[in-house]
């Protein structure tokens, strides 16, 4: 099946921006949104079928009961065809879960105990009825229309940059929550994180010399950017903000996974996927490495991004490591 979500994703063109870079833009006036912090994708309903498409993993689930919820409010209104892009949670007394709670529980969804635990938050329509929306009309639909007890709609305001600052401050005192999005009328939209973060790829880690290592942990992780070309910009090396538990897990996957070592460091092939926080940025010629059979291959040096006090904050299971999900342009005034 066509990946409407990643299409979707695509299409938004969405900037992530650190806060103060963004109140200092002539963003004329736009529609700021809520950003849950779940599991993104897109729910497909079709006369005889239903199913929710995680944007990230590729992957299809058919039977959350939240669809059902979903199927009886499409039908009371004659919708036959829909496409309805928002993101899964997991809550517990009303409360949204830690991410990597909420990935345990939809990977378990049809446990008795997790059955009602999983919600979604629509935030735009690809399609209804075969026909496109604007997304102002998309958020009106979803606010009159899409809801129940499963279904959620984040709060949404219109207006310029002091309703900005207003839902931004109010947003950040809720758990669950991650940010802000800001989308405009000429088609720049944007992402304000709470925290100024990028997700990297991990292409090994080390150092066998360092004090760590003889108790299997790992030391620091070796981290890089996917460019347009699918090669692996290099990136700075992260070793802060991993706990005692999460050194060991790293380590076991290191060794379950290392291609070859070289000068203390174990190379890895490039799939998991982390995020990073950082205090700064800099623009950084950094090593270049095409990887294929196996090998990665330094072919020179180029423009990478590097940062000051990078920070582990969590694995990105849910997160496939290509050019999209680990792309320079996270960084928003990156310039090939």
């Amino acid at each position: 099946m066509k990946n409407y979500s990643i299409d979707w994703k695509k299409s938004l063109k969405l900037i992530q921006i650190p806060y103060d870079d963004f109140v200092s833009i002539n963003f004329l006036n736009g529609i700021f949104l809520e950003k849950v912090d779940g599991m993104l994708g897109v729910l497909i309903y079709k006369e005889g079928s239903k199913s929710y498409f995680q944007t990230t993993t590729g992957k299809e689930i058919y039977d959350i009961p939240l669809i059902d919820d979903y199927e009886k409010i499409f039908k009371s209104k004659g919708i036959h065809e829909i496409k309805v892009a928002g993101e899964l949670v997991a809550k517990k007394n009303g409360k949204i879960l830690p991410f990597n709670e909420i990935q345990s529980v939809v990977k378990r969804f049809k446990e008795p105990q997790n059955k009602n635990l999983i919600f979604h938050y629509p935030v735009d329509l690809i399609s209804l009825n075969s026909s496109q929306m604007t997304f102002k009309q998309s958020l009106s639909f979803i606010s009159k229309f899409l809801r129940s007890d499963h279904i959620t709609i984040p709060k949404f305001v219109f207006g310029g940059l002091k309703e900005f600052r207003k839902l931004f401050n109010d947003t950040r005192k809720v758990p669950g929550f991650d940010g802000v999005v800001a989308r405009s009328i000429n088609g720049r939209n944007y992402k304000v994180k709470f925290i100024d973060s990028v997700d990297l790829v991990v292409i090994g880690a080390g150092h066998f010399g360092l004090p760590s290592w003889p108790r299997k942990q790992i030391s620091y992780l070796l981290t890089s950017f996917i460019d347009k070309n699918d090669n692996f910009r290099t990136s700075s090396k992260v070793g802060t903000g991993l706990t005692q538990k999460k050194r060991s897990e790293l380590f076991e996957y290191i060794n379950n996974n290392k291609i070859y070592e070289i000068g203390g460091e174990v190379f890895v092939e490039p799939k998991l996927m982390i995020e990073v926080k950082y205090f700064r940025y800099r623009f950084t010629d950094m090593p270049v490495l095409s990887y294929s059979n196996n090998q990665y291959e330094n072919i020179g040096k180029r423009k990478s991004i590097t940062f000051s006090n990078p920070t582990f904050i969590r694995l990105r299971k849910d997160k496939v490591a290509d050019k999209l999900n680990a792309r320079l342009e996270q960084i928003p005034d990156f310039s090939y």
